[in-house]
């Protein structure tokens, strides 16, 4: 449960690769030499963020944005283009680096779009650690995509039917107990009493929504005594769909 989230950086053959400037910041990298593989790897497992060197590739960034974006929803893509590439259609998920850039703005970008707040609650998605309060807890990789979809739509009624097909890739619904035990968990996570929720509430028959906490002040921040992690005993795991 310890490994960190990784990026997926989709660049083809380049004298600037970019996969060891974010190892030696602490990143962990997959790499995908193409389109065909960008795709391959999202398939095999959704990454944190996805940066994606235009320039070095052979796949139109429009073509590639929409195979992507069919798998990834939401999640942030930075594309790194030139002069030359322009800014065809966007969405607000994505964003440009152009080139030339010094490494750590590369760097920065990354850390900014994976670091969600809202009111008192943090999340560091790299880490999928939550803190709040001075309590710091790592989730597993289904909590964490759970816990970041709420949060890049707070105040959105969330239906099943999106939740299982954003976390879980599945448009299947004949048994969301799955979805029902995870909410549990990230409640356990970042509600002050789990039993009588005031940040993800329930929307009878439809689904959740999440609510924004209140800030006060830097009590987010302060260092936790203790990393916590929200894990079920094996037994409980049985009939669930798969974690990562």
């Amino acid at each position: 449960m310890g490994e960190p989230e990784s990026i997926l950086l989709v660049q083809g053959f380049a004298k600037d690769t970019l996969e060891p400037i974010l190892e030696q910041a602490g990143l962990s990298v997959v790499r995908a030499r193409n389109g065909k593989q960008a795709v391959e790897q999202v398939q095999k497992r959704l990454p944190a963020i996805i940066v994606v060197d235009v320039t070095s590739l052979r796949i139109g960034r429009q073509r590639l944005r929409q195979k992507l974006r069919r798998l990834t929803g939401d999640l942030p893509i930075i594309w790194i283009t030139d002069m030359s590439n322009g800014v065809e259609e966007s969405g607000p998920a994505d964003f440009y680096l152009t080139r030339p850039f010094s490494p750590q703005e590369l760097v920065t970008q990354i850390r900014s779009l994976t670091e969600l707040r809202a009111g008192d609650l943090v999340f560091h998605i790299l880490e999928r650690t939550v803190y709040r309060g001075g309590r710091a807890v790592r989730l597993t990789p289904k909590q964490a995509r759970l816990l970041e979809t709420f949060m890049r739509h707070p105040g959105e009624v969330l239906s099943r039917r999106f939740l299982m097909k954003h976390v879980w890739n599945t448009d299947y619904l004949g048994d969301t107990r799955t979805l029902d035990v995870h909410i549990r968990w990230v409640r356990q996570a970042i509600e002050e009493n789990p039993s009588r929720p005031v940040l993800l509430r329930t929307v009878r028959g439809v689904g959740y929504r999440f609510e924004v906490p209140p800030t006060s002040g830097e009590e987010a921040l302060e260092a936790p005594s203790a990393l916590e992690e929200i894990g079920p005993p094996p037994t409980m795991m049985e009939g669930l769909l798969p974690e990562s």
